[in-house]
C-alpha cells in the first residue's frame, strides 16, 4: 500500500465517524420537515454527505497500488503553505486596511504568487472579484464591511 493510500483511508475513517457523530448528534434537535425545517435539518443532511463522501473516499483507496511515493513529492507542500499564510495575512489586514485594498491586493498576489498567470489577467480578474463581491455584501446582502483606512 502506497503512503497516500494509508493516509486517504485514514482521513476517510475520520471523516466518517465525524460524520455519524454529526448525524446522532443532529437527531436530538428538532428535523422539521422540507417545508419547515427545524434546527436539526441542516446539520443532518450534511453529515449525511460527509458520510456518503467519506465512504467513497474509503472505498476509493480500497485496492492495492503498486510502488512508493512520498507524501509531499517534490515541495508540492510550498502552495498549500503560502495559500494558508496568504488566507491568515488576509484574515489579519482587512480589518486594518479594510475589504476593497485588502481583496484587490490579496487577489493580485493570489494569482501571481500561487497561481502563476499573466498579469492582464491577474488585473481583470482582481478588479472584477473585488468590485463584484463589494456589490454582493455592501448592497445586495447589506454586510458593513470593513472600512480600514478608508473610513
Amino acid at each position: 500500500m502506497r503512503p497516500i493510500e494509508k493516509w486517504d483511508r485514514i482521513t476517510g475513517y475520520i471523516l466518517l465517524i465525524i460524520g455519524v457523530v454529526t448525524a446522532w448528534s443532529s437527531t436530538q434537535l428538532a428535523m422539521g420537515s422540507f417545508k419547515r425545517p427545524g434546527p436539526g435539518f441542516l446539520p443532518f443532511g450534511l453529515a449525511c454527505i460527509l458520510i456518503v463522501l467519506a465512504v467513497a473516499l474509503i472505498a476509493s483507496r480500497w485496492k492495492k497500488g503498486s510502488g512508493r511515493i512520498p507524501f509531499w513529492p517534490e515541495r508540492t507542500w510550498l502552495r498549500p503553505l503560502l495559500g494558508s499564510l496568504a488566507f491568515a495575512l488576509y484574515a489579519f489586514l482587512i480589518g486594518l486596511i479594510g475589504f476593497l485594498l485588502t481583496t484587490f491586493v490579496f487577489m493580485i498576489l493570489w494569482m501571481w504568487v500561487i497561481e502563476g498567470i499573466s498579469w492582464r489577467q491577474i488585473a481583470t480578474v482582481s478588479t472584477g472579484v473585488t468590485l463584484v463581491l463589494y456589490l454582493i455584501f455592501s448592497y445586495f446582502l447589506e454586510v458593513p464591511l470593513p472600512g480600514g483606512i478608508f473610513s
